[in-house]
């Protein structure tokens, strides 16, 4: 049951990310690799996410998309790092569209204790914020 209950909540999530993403390019018209979202995490969620995607097992097909997104989420921690951020402190994390999904992809298929429930949920909705069309709008400003 409790396995049927958290499919059920992915591909609900999964849904509602696809469509703002689909609602976004077809605002902009443009391709997944120039839209560029912004989430915006904590330095500590940052680092739950990087260990997170450590947990997913992925195809060989897979590796490149993996790497990318790990890439992208260890660049913007390296650089927190580098400014003396917190773990506390805000970062916010640049990746193109194709790259959120990926990582929402790789994010539904981890495997994670219940204790970090909210910080797994907290990732995913900086990730969901950064993809709503009122927060794109002011990225573009």
């Amino acid at each position: 049951m409790r396995s049927i209950r958290c499919a059920l909540v992915c591909a609900i999530a999964s849904m509602v990310v696809s469509v703002a993403i689909a609602q976004q390019q077809t605002a902009d018209a443009s391709s997944p690799q120039n839209t560029v979202l912004k989430p915006t995490m904590t330095l500590g969620d940052v680092l739950f996410a990087i260990n997170v995607l450590n947990t997913v097992e992925i195809k060989g097909s897979e590796v490149e998309l993996f790497l990318d997104v790990k890439n992208v989420l260890v660049k913007a921690a390296q650089e927190a790092q580098k400014a003396k951020k917190a773990e506390s402190d805000p970062v916010v994390i640049e990746m193109n569209l194709l790259t959120a999904n990926n990582f929402l992809t790789l994010l539904q298929r981890a495997t994670i204790p219940g204790s970090a429930a909210e910080r797994f949920q907290t990732v995913k909705q900086a990730l969901y914020a950064s993809a709503s069309p009122q927060q794109s709008q002011q990225q573009k400003r």
